[in-house]
């Protein structure tokens, strides 16, 4: 999912960031993935008066929402920040985690992202709270299904 950055200086030019799970961030510019910039971190952009300065991308909540972007030191964000009623939906996969394992981890962590995703979305906010529930509960229910089948061709 793309996220546009409107910053002052560089009218005129498409800058924006992308989220990916499987690729992580990136910094796009007029589609080009952004010039590494001096430091680990750092990426480059020209302004349209041609003066090059530094942009770093600001992880939010373990990287698992969309980050801000920091241009020439001021802090641009993206998107408004969720609220903690979405957050308690949006991290209620953690669940699983206490279930157990390595296995118990992935899913919460999978399933976090999904709700924040879900929450990112267009969809109407009732629908958001429904289907973030909906997959917190086939989460667990998938854990459960998954661990005793385990168990059971373990045991035999």
């Amino acid at each position: 999912m793309g996220y546009k950055v409107n910053a002052e200086g560089f009218e005129g030019q498409d800058i924006e960031i992308v989220v990916s799970f499987w690729t992580g961030t990136k910094l796009l510019v007029n589609g080009e993935r952004a010039e590494k910039g001096p430091k680990r971190g750092q990426l480059l952009l020209k302004r349209n008066d041609g003066k090059e300065v530094i942009a770093t991308l600001k992880q939010k909540m373990l990287g698992l929402d969309v980050p801000q972007i920091e241009i020439d030191g001021k802090l641009i964000e993206l998107v408004k920040p969720l609220s903690w009623q979405q957050w308690l939906f949006a991290g209620s996969p953690v669940v699983v985690l206490f279930l157990g394992g390595a296995l118990g981890a992935a899913i919460a962590m999978a399933g976090i992202y999904l709700n924040i995703k879900i929450f990112r979305s267009e969809l109407s906010d009732v629908l958001k709270y429904v289907l973030s529930i909906v997959v917190t509960a086939l989460l667990i229910v998938g854990y459960l299904i998954f661990s005793v089948i385990l168990v059971l061709l373990l045991n035999n």
